[in-house]
């Protein structure tokens, strides 16, 4: 016992960095509960302190998949990363130096949120998905390097691997929203990045190169995400092009049934077209058919004054 807290005061004392992340992680946990308005944290606010919503890093907030990394919100959360970066930062910050210990955290940060949004349709926020890297990465170095000895690895092993599909399970079951796919993108990223320097070097580049050729291909085409859709289809309503938005706006709701962000597009583009309608057959004196169409604008907008008022007007 004695020589682990000597090992960790060790740690503490040469580890410079982990420090100024936890200090800054906690201040923009402070910033977030100063300016929140009331019980809820808003989509506005986390964009605000570095965690864009999915759509809005699909829209070129590319930058959101690394400083999301930084921000937490329920104190929770950040006691239980905080406690885990400090342990395993200063660990790995003291044996790998500074400059690699940033440059690994930040393949860390960019490919465990890729991979999240990619295929949960959230990038997720705090450090979860960093810890589970350096994590793999210190278990993986203790077979083949002297530096990286764990007491009790495998007992750690056991626990961190145990709580991924624990929290998968209080996920789907328990109402938790836990990044269980950036936990274990993190930890295989850094088990990988153990063998680096070993005879498997080349194989390494190999795969850490393509996992993050793939998590920059991600943030531009995921059609099978949702929330990548809806992003198009945005994009596209925008430009004016309603037919290719409506097109992507349908893909949202066939991966996601509940996406308000496919089903109020879709609602807005139906008004649109009803009401170009309506306005034509009203001015060509064709009532029956204008009523027909404010009838149907009532119907998806049963409070659309501009309907009500054309109504009263009709013969």
């Amino acid at each position: 016992m004695k020589e682990i807290l000597n090992t960790i005061l060790k740690n503490f004392k040469q580890a410079r960095f982990t420090f100024v992340i936890l200090l800054y992680s906690l201040i923009v946990l402070v910033g977030i509960h100063i300016f929140k308005t009331g019980e809820i944290v808003s989509n506005e606010i986390l964009t605000y302190f570095g965690a864009p919503v999915a759509i809005d890093i699909y829209n070129f907030h590319y930058w959101g998949i690394v400083t999301n990394s930084f921000v937490h919100y329920e104190i929770g959360h950040f006691l239980l990363n905080a406690i885990s970066f400090l342990l395993l930062g200063t660990y790995l910050e003291r044996r790998i130096g500074t400059k690699n210990f940033i440059l690994f955290g930040l393949i860390a940060s960019t490919i465990s949120s890729a991979f999240q949004l990619a295929f949960s349709n959230d990038a997720g926020i705090g450090l979860s998905g960093v810890n589970y890297a350096f994590f793999g990465f210190i278990f993986a170095k203790t077979f083949i390097d002297n530096r990286f000895r764990i007491v009790t690895k495998n007992i750690a092993l056991l626990v961190m691997l145990l709580f991924i599909p624990f929290c998968e399970y209080m996920n789907r079951f328990g109402g938790w929203n836990v990044a269980t796919i950036a936990l274990l993108s993190g930890f295989l990223l850094g088990v990988l990045i153990a063998f680096y320097k070993t005879t498997y070097v080349k194989m390494v580049q190999f795969f850490v190169v393509s996992l993050f050729v793939l998590s920059v291909i991600s943030l531009y085409y995921t059609p099978w995400s949702a929330q990548w859709n809806c992003s198009k289809g945005i994009s596209w309503h925008e430009k004016g092009d309603t037919e290719i938005a409506k097109a992507y706006y349908l893909k949202t709701i066939y991966y996601d049934e509940a996406s308000l962000c496919g089903n109020d597009n879709l609602k807005i583009i139906k008004l649109d077209e009803l009401s170009a309608k309506a306005f034509t057959a009203h001015n060509r004196g064709d009532y029956l058919k204008a009523r027909y169409f404010y009838e149907e604008i009532l119907k998806i907008d049963t409070e659309n004054s501009w309907a009500k008022n054309n109504i009263k007007r009709l013969p």
